[in-house]
């Protein structure tokens, strides 16, 4: 990522936010000349990364799931997320109640564009229960990165009567040999953070964590239904990024905030042996039509060490937020 993209995608922290979701400014982007597609091959470096809206595709993909159909890497040509689903996939949209259409993201259409030799973007237009609007750019960066910019307008606050907005990603890793995510932080009897090593054993327990300092005080109903954002583990992350072990692989996502941001995992969230490495962002204190945004990074690259990991996320975060 240039400085240039850094300013462009810098965020800035609005005072009526409280402590979660941040206001972002991401360039309009839309002209008649673009092409719709179901489904986007980019290969750039040693990635190759297919990208899709949520309709079905081929023999394998399968309706509902969006974002990163298939990544491999030079050094790996099996894909990394299961075949029928995705990675980087738009999952749930949530205010704390029980979700009248859990899966909304899958139903709604989305719009695929190619906006760049590099880059797409996937757009939904406002869902009709959350009424939330949302942009995503890919961006797939030489040697091994993916960027990500992501923006969304809250249309309607009664669905978010508890006064958050939450958006919830799931990733369907392709039967890893270790299903855990890795992660520096602490745990409850930590003074000082460490690497962690999360696994959750069941569906829906002890399935996210929270960042260092989150309160994790917002609402959720008794039968709130996407259960894996609302059971907290014993874990809190010190820094916004994980990585998990795929073959001889790291994938990494990384964010350019802790704010607004919680780790999630399901063992079997994509099959027995498929476990979903996911993250939500929250946002309090919203106004409707104000555009709220983060910016990600995934890297995908044959896995050298922890250090090596942390170095690459200390390099990202020093691009964009120098």
């Amino acid at each position: 990522m240039t400085q240039t993209r850094a300013a462009r995608t810098r965020v800035l922290l609005p005072t009526i936010v409280a402590a979660a979701m941040l206001a972002v400014s991401l360039p309009t982007i839309g002209n008649s000349a673009e092409a719709a597609a179901d489904y986007i091959t980019i290969a750039a470096g040693d990635l190759t990364v297919s990208f899709v809206n949520n309709r079905p595709w081929g023999k394998e993909h399968a309706a509902g799931y969006n974002g990163l159909a298939s990544m491999t890497h030079r050094q790996c040509n099996e894909n990394v997320f299961v075949p029928a689903y995705a990675g980087f996939n738009l999952e749930h949209i949530f205010g704390g109640d029980r979700l009248e259409d859990l899966f909304e993201p899958r139903h709604h259409p989305m719009t695929l564009v190619q906006i760049s030799t590099t880059s797409v973007e996937l757009r939904q237009n406002r869902t009709p229960l959350s009424a939330l609007e949302s942009t995503t750019r890919f961006t797939v960066v030489p040697p091994h990165y993916v960027d990500v910019e992501f923006q969304c307008r809250i249309g309607n606050a009664k669905f978010y009567r508890h006064g958050y907005a939450g958006a919830f990603w799931a990733s369907y890793i392709h039967g890893p040999e270790d299903k855990s995510v890795h992660f520096l932080g602490v745990g409850p009897k930590d003074a000082t953070p460490r690497w962690i090593s999360a696994f959750s054993e069941t569906h829906g327990v002890a399935s996210t964590h929270l960042a260092v300092g989150d309160p994790g005080d917002l609402f959720f109903a008794p039968d709130f239904n996407a259960t894996l954002a609302s059971h907290f583990s014993g874990f809190r992350f010190s820094e916004p990024f994980f990585y998990g072990r795929f073959r001889n692989m790291a994938l990494v996502y990384m964010f350019d905030r802790s704010e607004g941001i919680r780790f999630s995992q399901s063992p079997t969230g994509g099959g027995e042996k498929n476990p979903a490495w996911d993250f939500q962002f929250l946002v309090r204190s919203f106004q409707t039509n104000r555009p709220y945004g983060y910016c990600a990074r995934l890297v995908y690259k044959p896995f050298i060490s922890r250090q090596d990991v942390l170095k690459e996320f200390r390099r990202w975060r020093g691009q964009v937020r120098p």
